[in-house]
């Protein structure tokens, strides 16, 4: 069905994640192996990643200290390097082995500051034969992964291979769609996703791949497999096949499409409708809309409500955070951001479209739901929209920005803050759920769930409160709330039963949106200004 109310967001914004998500990648051509150190190239690298650190980073940044402690961490490659900084630059060491000291430049100059880096780089080489046989990839990873880490534990490098990775989650690969085992000497087709190349093909789940474009696959490392399957949409890839049923292999051509890892899952059960959300690609709100959408035009036998399963999700883009969001909303603000990067500043609100024509909805969370999920609950949470039942979510509140670097690896920085629509930073604190599923545990007798979810809904009515008016800097007093709820990572069972108990009962339902949505939150912390 066609995609309803779809919103087209700045470009800009697609280049934002909350968490981390990790996928076989896609790519357009095989990794070549980096084993040769460019300097030429390496210095466009480093230069554009300061840049994008000195612009884009959430606080300001010395790019003498960044630089310094890139350098430093060559001896990550090498641990016998003696790296010492001197009043006018630094000097490089191995042993009795010592270059000539490298002045640094002055300013902040992105390019002379990169070019300072491959000078020392150089002079690592000239002294380390293992710094000398380190190729591009494991030289970028030892300096950017040095400059980063002090800043914060979000903020990091990924080389070619790992953005690639990243890359097909967010954006989608050219593949045919299959699922594989390699848990045997060959690799086994587990299953076909609908409507992809391989779904129109002869290939089958079971089947044991043997060759791809008539070369054997025997030996291959399962990277290269993937690789060897993916590549340019349209372009064709052959594979062999093996199965059980025929005596002859088989042979098929599929040509690639664009695929995207499936990250919205949907059950019906009974009157409740489930629907799972794994992270945050491109395609997550249009799979949602379609499915919401299709749940409100049905008459026969229309769902009571809506269970959405935001369990152990890590996150992903921010634009499909707020369209997930927008889903359910039909007006109000979603999230605000701000960080030092005029564009970092900004507010999402809703445009008034609510899918699912006012359809009961409990949220679940836990330990595991971060930064795009704790968006969505805390937006549906605040707006009165759903109830939210589990443990405190992670408490990533921190918007990444990725840039492309010049040798197609990325770099992730963090940029800036959200705020939920109550007001309050989630960095650090997370969602505190309306029914605090930890309590619950030690129930056995289904009897007694009602009344102790309608007393833990009242007992998080006070801690809500607390919650949205913590000033950021009360660390002490953020740890103790915190613990009101102990986070859990597991999926306890209880935590779908209680979300069915609020759902059957209309007045217990009513009752906890109005507990959940607050008048606006004082928080005396203000978000990071804009200048």
């Amino acid at each position: 069905m066609p995609r309803r109310g779809h919103r087209a967001w700045p470009r800009w914004l697609s280049g934002l994640v909350l968490g981390a998500v990790l996928t076989l990648s896609a790519c357009t051509a095989p990794i070549q192996s980096a084993a040769r150190f460019n300097a030429l190239r390496a210095e466009r690298v480093f230069a554009e990643g300061y840049a994008n650190v000195l612009e884009k980073y959430i606080d300001p940044v010395d790019i003498a200290e960044l630089t310094f402690r890139g350098v430093k961490n060559l001896d990550e490659i090498d641990p016998i390097l003696d790296i010492a900084r001197t009043e006018t630059g630094l000097r490089i060491a191995r042993g009795d082995s010592a270059g000539p000291e490298i002045r640094s430049p002055a300013g902040s100059d992105p390019h002379a500051w990169a070019r300072f880096t491959i000078r020392a780089v150089l002079a690592a080489r000239a002294v380390s034969g293992s710094v000398e046989a380190a190729g591009s990839e494991e030289i970028y990873s030892a300096v950017f992964n040095g400059a980063l880490l002090p800043l914060d534990h979000h903020s990091r490098y990924d080389g070619l291979r790992s953005a690639r990775d990243s890359r097909a989650q967010r954006e989608g690969f050219g593949g045919i769609g299959v699922r594989l085992n390699f848990e045997g000497e060959l690799p086994k087709i587990v299953s076909i996703h609908a409507d992809t190349p391989a779904s129109l093909s002869p290939l089958e789940a079971g089947d044991v791949i043997t060759h791809i474009d008539g070369l054997p696959i025997d030996g291959m490392e399962r990277h290269d497999v993937i690789w060897s399957l993916r590549g340019l949409e349209g372009t064709l890839v052959t594979l062999t096949v093996t199965r059980e049923t025929r005596p002859d292999p088989i042979s098929a051509t599929l040509k690639r499409a664009l695929i995207f890892p499936q990250t919205v899952e949907f059950e019906r059960k009974g009157g409740i409708a489930l629907i799972r959300i794994t992270s945050f690609n491109q395609r997550t709100a249009r799979d949602l809309e379609e499915i919401v959408g299709d749940l409100s035009e049905q008459t026969a036998d229309p769902a009571v409500g809506l269970v959405l399963d935001l369990r152990s999700n890590p996150g992903g883009l921010l634009d499909q955070a707020v369209a997930v969001a927008d889903v359910f909303l039909r007006s109000g603000t979603i999230l605000t951001t701000g960080g030092r990067h005029p564009e970092s500043v900004q507010r999402f609100n809703a445009t008034g479209r609510d899918l699912s024509n006012g359809l009961p909805v409990v949220i679940l969370i836990n330990g595991g739901s971060a930064s795009a999920a704790e968006i969505v609950a805390s937006a549906l949470q605040d707006r009165g929209r759903a109830v939210v039942v589990g443990t405190n979510s992670y408490g990533k509140g921190t918007v990444q920005n990725i840039t492309r670097l010049p040798n197609d690896g990325e770099l992730i920085l963090t940029w800036s803050r959200f705020r939920a629509p109550s007001g309050y930073i989630l960095d650090q604190l997370g969602v505190f759920p309306n029914v605090c599923t930890s309590d619950l545990l030690a129930l056995t007798a289904d009897r007694d769930l009602h009344e102790q979810v309608r007393r833990s809904a009242s007992s998080a009515t006070t801690t809500l409160t607390l919650w949205r008016t913590l000033i950021r800097s009360d660390e002490s007093r953020r740890r103790e709330i915190r613990q009101i709820c102990p986070t859990g990572t597991d999926k306890p069972e209880i935590d779908l039963k209680v979300a069915r108990e609020i759902l059957k009962d209309r007045h217990i339902y009513a009752r906890m949106l109005g507990m959940s949505s607050p008048g606006l939150a004082t928080d005396k912390n203000s978000l990071p200004p804009s200048n």
